[in-house]
């Protein structure tokens, strides 16, 4: 990084400081982090990359309808491609008699379950922010909702398509060989980022059971990977999924569902498994919650690239324990893996937090590739000097 950009970046978190204390609708946030990786990269990239990033948010209600606004930016010291501003959201809300519409730039959330989000297909994900595809682009839309006794039904137009962002030839991380060259993206669909992308959902309850159904059809958000010219490409899908929930005493169960068409056959895939939660465990005022799902590809014997999954996530067992110890400070800590049987390929993580005072928040986030060092034909073996452990500092404003 050179001077002018951590001197642009020094300003901008002072402005958001001085913004968030002269304004009562804005609130900000800056972040100081730190990976570091216990091996040197395939390409010899750096074992250490700190970063900082910011956040600027804005809110205001009127009488009938509201504005929101969010700005997200991050400088990182190793990867150019990671330092990046992104428009989170920019949304106008009116709520009506049973109905509402929201246009801009905004974020949708989909699904259940905790290792995937199957069904979570309105948002690009900001793949540089991290591996696990938690952290969306800002998707710009305009959406219609309709509450009723019947149900709630979203209407969504999704007139402009973001492309999935990839760490650079310094960064980390890399799922791939060599660097995803983002500029030269590929579409099945001749208006290629201007495609009008529609999706419908229906959500309501019975009883204890939470259910939702829902269709997708546009420019697909998992890209496929062009390895002879080292570029993604975008196929235009159908997508149908199914999301459940039920809640028996301390038993939560969880059921994600999908089928796609429009890139080579159509396929099938879910997840589905529990959440069990030991509340005041050993007379204390801590939670112990034990997870278990099962995740579901029928793609995994496709030798076809174009018709094979492009993830890991085939047949494979994630277990994992979420320990919320119900203090002052929030504190909290997710353990867990995912196991593949059949290669015994197993992806172990760790993700903790807890705020120190009022304007504080400490994180950690580790994670562990292991099974695929002596075999270069599993889809994890890029990641195998991936290990890394990542600490943040977050202060809000």
């Amino acid at each position: 990084m050179n001077k002018l950009t951590k001197v642009g970046c020094s300003a901008l978190c002072g402005s958001l400081a001085a913004i968030s204390a002269a304004n009562a609708g804005f609130d900000a946030q800056v972040g100081l982090e730190s990976r570091y990786f216990f091996e040197e990269g395939l390409q010899q990239q750096a074992k250490s990359q700190p970063s900082i990033s910011a956040e600027l948010n804005f809110e205001h209600v009127f009488e009938s309808s509201s504005v929101a606004f969010s700005v997200f930016t991050r400088f990182d010291f190793e990867d150019e491609e990671r330092t990046h501003t992104d428009l989170r959201e920019a949304l106008w809300t009116y709520v009506g008699d049973e109905w509402e519409v929201k246009a801009g730039v905004g974020k949708v959330f989909w699904g259940v379950t905790e290792s995937r989000h199957l069904v979570d297909v309105i948002n690009q994900s900001d793949l540089v922010e991290g591996l696990d595809g938690e952290e969306k682009l800002g998707q710009p839309m305009t959406k219609f909702s309709l509450e009723k006794e019947w149900g709630t039904l979203d209407l969504f137009w999704l007139p402009y398509f973001r492309e999935r962002t990839f760490a650079g030839e310094d960064g980390r991380l890399l799922f791939y060989p060599s660097q995803i060259s983002e500029m030269d993206a590929g579409f099945s669909s001749n208006a290629e980022n201007w495609h009008s992308d529609f999706a419908v959902r229906y959500s309501h309850y019975w009883g204890e059971l939470e259910y939702a159904i829902s269709h997708f059809t546009g420019t697909s958000r998992d890209p496929l990977i062009d390895y002879f010219n080292l570029r993604p490409f975008y196929t235009t899908v159908d997508q149908t999924g199914l999301e459940l929930q039920y809640i028996y005493e301390e038993w939560l169960f969880k059921f994600e569902g999908i089928t796609n068409s429009g890139v080579g056959e159509r396929y099938s895939a879910a997840v589905f498994g529990f959440e069990y939660t030991q509340v005041g465990i050993w007379d204390s005022s801590a939670d112990l919650g034990w997870l278990v799902e099962y995740l579901f590809d029928d793609r995994r014997n496709q030798k076809d690239p174009l018709k094979a999954a492009p993830h890991n996530f085939e047949r494979d067992i994630f277990l994992a324990w979420r320990y919320a110890l119900n203090d002052a400070g929030s504190s909290e800590v997710l353990g867990g893996l995912i196991y593949d049987p059949r290669t015994e390929e197993v992806m172990y993580t760790i993700e903790a937090s807890k705020r120190i005072g009022d304007d504080l928040k400490l994180k950690l986030e580790a994670r562990v590739f292991d099974g695929a060092e002596e075999k270069p034909f599993l889809k994890t073996h890029i990641l195998r000097d991936e290990d890394y452990i990542q600490l943040e500092l977050v202060k809000y404003f």
